[in-house]
């Protein structure tokens, strides 16, 4: 009751209002009631003095009346209680309409109203009203989401609901009647400096206002929260301003899930990178005279595509994860190093002449030739080109760099590819020392063939690489399917199946391998046409894969496997006849087995 214009209100109402605190005893049982305050008309229906009540206790100043009602009071204050009720006064002779409400813990404060007089009756209806719609308001306040401050016309705080308390670090209690700025700490996200008292700006210019984005509030526990805020003038019927209403929310959570937002728009999710995005509108950006010489360096990743076919994506990711823990690596502050695409990379470096690019790109090509995805050496080759004046289209300086990047990749290309597939080789031997026993058997089989029928030196060497390669893609199956000791599953068979096309997407990559990745791929089919993968028959069938489907059948049978033991060459030479023109070239199971086999 210390605001001077609600205690003026009161002090001229018709109505009796009184406010008292609830006094108990040590086991907390309410023994009597604390003077506070009562208004004119409460103390004339009463019947007391200002004087003779203040500070006194119900016992020292009150009617007997009164004093009986100690337990009634004491139950609404403790409780939180209200209670209406009319109640006739012996001494005053006048009946009275009376409500008793607990507007905090341990106090109570008393309404009353002589209904006796039609006039002050209807006075005591709209203070009533007055009353309920008050509560109205604080409890639709309290009830709300957003965080809600109300404060006077001087900046002191008067209400501050729940959710406020969550955030500020401040009770209802400890708020009220504070300055604004006491419980509200807010500072600039940025610079942490602190920001202006919003609330007085309201004041002082009559219009609403808003916290800017960056706006960090700062609770009593010390705990930071960025924030998002309206504060809207309170104002009367003729205009004047009573007050300030501050409505906030918690942004934090919303900050973050946009600046996540915002990372993935301009960053590959693999690598961390920028994305093309970023690169191209960041290229346009700083595409001016202050930032010449401008160096663009495109690269493109040498056997991605051999290593996912060989090795699984997983490990096709990885090197690029390498690549791009170099790039971040060797470029400096200020230069741009993006992801474009699956396997290409840009750097962009501003005021980069062509000495330190040579150094950069120099640097980046040592660090990534000591990188390996398992066996295998990872190499980018990068080609750039470098703009020095305003008067260069960066469009053909983007194409200079291109062209100069896949002059160097073809150069290197087949060595690379070379070098991958004796890795793959190494790999997949390394894995399974009988697949390297059975490869290479196959291999001088093949070759046999190839002499029994005539074949000239080189379709011979062929026939003996193609046997060496011909399982190549079980490079890519899992070790548990390749040595399980049981029966394979239909699932695990159709990975199994797998193995002649991944054999032949590896090889393929090899422009000098490109029939044998077809011998590869086909070496699996029968000459029946039950078969896999194309279930193609008879000739449609090219010979070497005819070839290779009796050797690799022959050693399957001859050798022991980790499902069964070998079979007597007897008995491999029965199933060889029994399928030939069914499952092999009947002609070419004859010359297997008379020439090769050397038996009849």
């Amino acid at each position: 009751m210390k605001c001077d214009f609600y205690k003026k209100i009161l002090d001229e109402s018709l109505i009796g209002y009184a406010y008292y605190k609830i006094i108990c005893d040590k086991s907390g049982t309410p023994c009597d009631c604390k003077y506070i305050y009562a208004n004119k008309q409460y103390q004339e229906l009463i019947g007391i003095s200002e004087n003779k009540a203040e500070n006194k206790i119900f016992a020292q100043f009150a009617p007997k009346a009164e004093t009986d009602n100690i337990g009634f009071y004491g139950n609404i204050a403790l409780n939180n209680g209200r209670k209406e009720y009319e109640q006739y006064y012996e001494p005053l002779k006048r009946r009275f309409k009376i409500l008793v409400y607990s507007p905090q813990k341990y106090y109570f404060a008393i309404i009353i109203s002589d209904i006796t007089n039609e006039d002050i009756t209807k006075k005591t209806n709209l203070q009533s009203q007055l009353y309920n719609e008050k509560k109205l308001l604080e409890t639709t306040l309290a009830s709300v989401a957003d965080s809600v401050i109300l404060t006077d016309n001087e900046g002191k705080i008067i209400f501050i609901n729940r959710a406020a308390e969550i955030l500020t670090g401040f009770t209802q209690s400890e708020a009220k009647e504070k300055q604004f700025e006491e419980v509200f700490n807010i500072v600039d996200e940025l610079t942490y400096e602190k920001n202006i008292n919003i609330v007085n700006k309201v004041l002082n210019t009559g219009k609403t206002q808003k916290f800017k984005n960056n706006t960090v509030l700062i609770s009593k526990e010390g705990l930071e929260r960025v924030i998002e805020s309206t504060a809207s003038p309170v104002k009367e019927e003729s205009g004047n301003i009573i007050g300030v209403i501050l409505v906030f929310k918690d942004y934090t959570e919303k900050r973050q899930k946009q600046k996540e937002i915002e990372y993935l728009s301009y960053h590959d999710q693999l690598t961390g990178l920028y994305n093309r995005k970023f690169y191209t509108e960041e290229l346009n950006c700083i595409d001016r005279k202050e930032n010449y010489p401008l160096t663009v360096a495109l690269g493109d990743v040498n056997g991605l595509k051999l290593i996912n076919d060989s090795f699984g994506q997983a490990m096709g990711d990885m090197l690029l994860i390498k690549i791009s823990r170099v790039l971040n690596t060797v470029c400096r502050k200020g230069d741009i190093a993006a992801r474009l695409g699956s396997d290409e990379f840009a750097i962009v470096m501003p005021k980069t002449d062509e000495e330190e690019t040579r150094k950069v790109l120099d640097k980046i090509k040592e660090l990534v030739s000591k990188e390996t995805i398992g066996a295998i050496s990872i190499s980018i080759p990068f080609g750039y080109e470098i703009k020095r004046s305003e008067n260069e289209e960066m469009e053909k300086v983007i194409k200079k760099a291109e062209d100069y990047m896949y002059k160097k990749k073809i150069s290197q290309s087949p060595s690379i590819r070379g070098n991958t597939i004796n890795a793959i080789i190494s790999a997949l031997y390394e894995k399974n020392r009988r697949e390297e026993q059975h490869s290479h058997r196959v291999s001088e089989l093949c070759k046999k063939m190839g002499i029994a029928l005539n074949m000239n030196e080189y379709k011979v060497e062929e026939l003996k690489t193609v046997g060496l390669l011909h399982d190549i893609g079980k490079i890519a199956i899992d070790d548990n399917i390749l040595n399980k000791p049981g029966k394979l599953s239909s699932d695990e068979w159709v990975q199994i199946r797998r193995h002649p096309e991944i054999g032949f997407r590896i090889l393929n990559t090899a422009s000098d391998m490109s029939d044998v990745a077809s011998y590869v791929l086909f070496h699996h089919e029968r000459w029946d046409g039950g078969g896999y993968p194309k279930h193609i028959k008879g000739s449609q069938i090219p010979v070497e894969s005819r070839i290779i489907a009796i050797a690799d059948t022959y050693d399957a049978m001859t050798s022991d496997r980790s499902y069964r033991s070998a079979l007597p060459d007897c008995l491999a030479l029965q199933e060889l006849k029994k399928n030939a023109g069914f499952q092999f070239d009947p002609e070419l199971v004859n010359v297997f087995i008379e020439k090769v086999l050397k038996t009849k």
